[in-house]
């Protein structure tokens, strides 16, 4: 039997989400041309907010994904997961790091690190972070983590790798 939470209704708005974000990049781009003072610095300084507030846009998505998750699994007299297990659950990792372990660190990163300063703390977000090399010694961590997806996972899209996690926890449960 199937369950009504198994289709996503979150992937469409987070999709807007990911447009419009990404069209910023390309306002970047046609700003440095017309303003050349706004150089490669600049860029990555709003690059890093942009790819913030998509990552942030995408761990809300991922926090839905779970609740919808244990629901399914409860109709199927299944165990809930806990959330950094379901994070956990996604194939494509390095160091054993999940890339959505990544993504969701890479939110935590761009909600706390000016709390941190250049002294990041030893907790879960940082490890994972430094799981792909990202440390406090990366001048732009959120655009690393954008770099790491996009070329080093292969997802041009975030929301076709969480919507790939998603699908694959959904498939757990049957």
């Amino acid at each position: 039997m199937h369950h009504i939470l198994e289709a996503d209704y979150g992937i469409g708005p987070l999709n807007d989400v990911e447009d419009v974000i990404r069209s910023g990049f390309d306002k970047l781009f046609e700003r440095n041309k017309v303003q050349p003072w706004f150089d490669g610095l600049w860029m990555n300084e709003y690059g890093e907010a942009l790819v913030g507030a998509l990552l942030v846009a995408c761990q809300a998505y991922c926090v839905g994904c779970v609740s919808d998750i244990n629901e399914i699994r409860k109709h199927n007299e299944l165990k809930p997961l806990g959330k950094i297990d379901a994070y956990r659950a996604h194939g494509v990792s390095s160091n054993g790091v999940s890339a959505i372990e990544l993504l969701n660190a890479g939110a935590n990163c761009f909600k706390h690190r000016d709390e941190w300063g250049s002294n990041w703390p030893n907790n879960l977000t940082t490890r994972t972070l430094k799981a792909y090399s990202i440390s406090a010694e990366v001048e732009f961590p959120l655009n690393a983590v954008l770099d790491i997806i996009d070329r080093e996972l292969g997802y041009s899209r975030f929301c076709d790798l969480v919507s790939e996690w998603r699908e694959a926890l959904i498939d757990g449960t049957k």
